[in-house]
């Protein structure tokens, strides 16, 4: 099993976090005190990033993996499941292929979808990085592949679905998350703007709008 950081805080309801490419659980820090008044939250940080393990190979496949035997450890059930960007294609699968773990899905500007336009790897930036530079290296090519065969499966989600879009700013295209929307069969969109990052850059419209469509 690859050694997965999390943190378990809170009581109440189960509550899973999951963070975008080169993030880590750290990201949602700032969110923290408003989701634990009423729910348990495991804040997962994912593979090749730190302070989690860098086991050197990276995929969507392998991605989830670690999350489903991470959750089936802990013993969690019909999760609030929140994923942002690569946490995000994890947490779709999440409630495609194992919907007894995810009771409400939040995806965060991520949808499965059609490939982006190619695009050049980035450098390596100098210095001491927060995650496995492997992680870009290898899963790059799979962001830019898309995907469609999960995107084809989006119409048996079960789970209550809130898709939040990050706007004209945001790197992903809109109408993306919009046929998302479209395929999964209990699903609203709410663009709040803010880029792709959404939480990041608005914590307090983001815990808002999450807890509130939660209450409903």
């Amino acid at each position: 099993m690859t050694f997965l950081h999390y943190t378990d805080t809170g009581s109440g309801p189960s509550m899973v976090l999951l963070h975008g490419m080169g993030e880590g659980g750290a990201s949602w820090e700032p969110l923290l005190p408003a989701f634990e008044a009423g729910y348990r939250v495991i804040n997962v940080t994912l593979r090749g990033h730190r302070p989690s393990e860098y086991p050197g190979e990276y995929s969507y496949q392998l991605f989830f993996d670690d999350v489903v035997e991470l959750l089936d450890s802990l013993e969690v059930r019909d999760a609030v499941v929140i994923g942002h960007s690569l946490g995000g294609m994890v947490a779709f699968r999440l409630a495609v292929e194992r919907p007894d773990l995810v009771g409400r899905l939040v995806a965060e500007d991520v949808a499965p979808g059609p490939p982006f336009p190619p695009r050049e790897l980035p450098a390596r930036p100098a210095g001491d990085l927060p995650l496995d530079w492997e992680v870009v290296v290898q899963m790059r090519p799979q962001i830019d592949a898309g995907d469609l065969e999960l995107r084809e499966r989006l119409s048996t989600v079960k789970a209550p679905t809130l898709v939040i879009g990050g706007g004209e700013t945001s790197h992903v295209p809109q109408e993306w998350l919009a046929e998302v929307v479209a395929r999964v069969p209990d699903a609203e969109l709410v663009t709040l703007g803010g880029g792709h990052s959404v939480h990041d850059m608005l914590p307090r419209e983001f815990t808002e709008t999450v807890l509130g469509w939660l209450a409903r």
